[in-house]
């Protein structure tokens, strides 16, 4: 039976500045659990693989089946990344954005709560889109808003005409 070289890593932790729990938190153990094992009361833990990928080392080298800690140590996992974009994006003003949600509400008057927020999640990015293009105010696809459930926009403003249009 392999036991557990306990010195090896306290000599680890130790290099690394890693508190027990540290360690601990790193392997999803308790602190108690790693005080066993860095105290020499436990012989073997079911967690080691966990103990020495957090140390960078192999459990070939915990276990003292080798002396190099390099020797046979797991490659490093790659952390996600997020990155952060900061766009440039052009809004309308209040009083554009304000007749926006009016028309959409409009049309999904029938709607209420979760299916309300849903159609309007689903349709912002369009309804957006036109009303850069200044598009808002033209008639929808009558077909396309019966088959969502609703009667077309109220053409309650004029059509922009097309030479406006950028």
């Amino acid at each position: 039976m392999n036991v557990i070289k306990a010195e090896r890593i306290r000599d680890l932790m130790k290099a690394k500045g890693l508190s027990q729990s540290e360690l601990a938190r790193r392997v999803g153990v308790s602190q108690s659990a790693i005080h066993k094992i860095v105290s020499g009361l436990a012989y073997s833990s079911a967690h080691l693989h966990k103990v020495s990928r957090a140390l960078d080392t192999s459990t070939e080298y915990l276990i003292g089946e080798t002396d190099d800690p390099e020797l046979g140590r797991p490659l490093p996992r790659c952390e996600p990344r997020v990155q952060h974009l900061l766009l440039a994006v052009a809004m309308p003003n209040e009083d554009a954005l304000a007749d926006m949600f009016e028309a959409q509400l409009r049309v999904f008057g029938k709607l209420t709560g979760a299916e309300l927020a849903r159609a309007l999640a689903k349709r912002l990015p369009k309804a957006l889109a036109r009303l850069q293009s200044t598009e808002l105010y033209q008639d929808l696809d009558e077909s396309k808003a019966a088959v969502e459930g609703a009667g077309p926009l109220p053409t309650d403003r004029p059509a922009i005409p097309q030479a406006q249009r950028r």
